[in-house]
């Protein structure tokens, strides 16, 4: 008698999932899914506590490495200081005249005396009324085609005009108002003041030296003490015109006014060589 057919015992159901796996094409995937779980949990580092987003974190920098901010330097004050308005640092120097900006002391004004001769501080600045006597003219004499033209003539009396330069100021008023006080010193009266436009028409440069011209006037003669608006020595280029004021002091014996005078220059140099001859200007003033 043939007995009955042994039962295979139930297979649970992860005996069942194992065999499957054992399978060739479930053991290749699930190899590679357990490998890379594996080398996951193995590289990543230990950390304790909660984890923080990374774009949040401030970067914290050592003191160490960040440099001070700059400070205000001595140069960079001087240099705001130069750029404050006259006006403010006028104020400032008033309140103190040692007073310190940026690290300098400031300068003192240089003292008028230093300057000025100690004869002048002692004059007026107040002139009073105008003290003027003025001639337009227009008396005018070429040679080789240099021309000298006196357009005007005014007249002061010599300490009035020396007023006048005091009270405009400036070193090249203070200088002139010493050489009239000098000339006042010996005896001249007046001081005469010629406009004079000087014009080539030659096709050379011309040179004309009004440093050795004289005025002439009821039988005197007299030197300029000065030119105003250029040098004694007049360069001009051909086809041009300057023009420049004499001062003259004179002495005036005839009274009030000076009568008609002459002006005398000696003739010209064009291209370099003295040409002969001497301009005459007579000039009808009062």
């Amino acid at each position: 008698m043939q007995g009955e057919p042994r039962r295979q015992p139930p297979v649970s159901e992860s005996n069942q999932l194992l065999q499957r796996l054992k399978k060739p094409q479930y053991a290749l995937p699930a190899a590679i899914v357990v490998g890379m779980l594996a080398l996951a949990f193995g590289v990543q580092p230990r950390t304790s506590g909660q984890a923080r987003d990374v774009s949040a974190i401030p970067i914290e920098r050592s003191s160490a490495t960040v440099p001070p901010l700059p400070s205000a330097t001595p140069t960079a004050a001087a240099t705001k200081a130069a750029a404050t308005p006259a006006g403010t640092a006028g104020q400032s120097a008033s309140t103190t005249a040692t007073s310190d900006v940026a690290g300098a002391r400031s300068t003192p004004q240089v003292a008028p005396s230093s300057t000025v001769d100690p004869a002048l501080q002692r004059q007026p600045t107040q002139c009073g009324a105008l003290k003027e006597s003025t001639s337009a003219l227009a008396v005018e004499q070429a040679i080789s085609g240099l021309s000298i033209k006196a357009t005007k003539v005014a007249v002061y009396p010599i300490d009035y005009f020396r007023c006048i330069l005091m009270a405009t100021g400036g070193q090249e008023a203070y200088g002139l108002a010493s050489s009239i006080l000098k000339a006042e010193d010996q005896g001249q009266t007046h001081i005469v003041l010629i406009d004079l436009w000087l014009a080539n028409a030659s096709k050379q440069f011309g040179q004309v030296n009004l440093r050795h011209a004289t005025v002439a006037m009821a039988g005197q003669s007299f030197v300029p003490l000065a030119t105003l608006g250029g040098r004694a020595e007049v360069v001009v280029s051909s086809g041009q015109g300057r023009t420049l004021s004499l001062v003259v002091a004179i002495k005036n014996s005839i009274g009030e006014t000076t009568g008609p005078i002459t002006l005398v220059v000696e003739g010209p140099l064009l291209g370099g060589n003295q040409v002969p001859g001497k301009y005459q200007l007579f000039l009808p003033t009062p």
